[in-house]
């Protein structure tokens, strides 16, 4: 049976530090592709693995830590 296949991609601003942050953390798994895909299903199942975060000023984003920022609800 032949494939279709649809890529999709994320970019990381490594200037930024939130993103930077996220961008590191990310490499820690070396299926990225499944570790997107499990997010996205938990999000889909109403699960918290996403989070909806309104972007500080820059100042003030500089000073989070994703550990931080992982249980906050905005």
């Amino acid at each position: 049976m032949a494939k279709k296949i649809v890529n999709k991609s994320v970019s990381f601003n490594v200037i930024d530090p939130f993103q930077r942050q996220m961008k590191e953390h990310v490499e820690q798994y070396p299926n990225f592709s499944a570790y997107i895909k499990r997010l996205i299903q938990r999000d889909m199942e109403g699960g918290s693995a996403v989070r909806t975060i309104k972007k500080a000023p820059a100042q003030a984003v500089t000073n989070l830590s994703m550990t931080q920022l992982s249980g906050l609800r905005l």
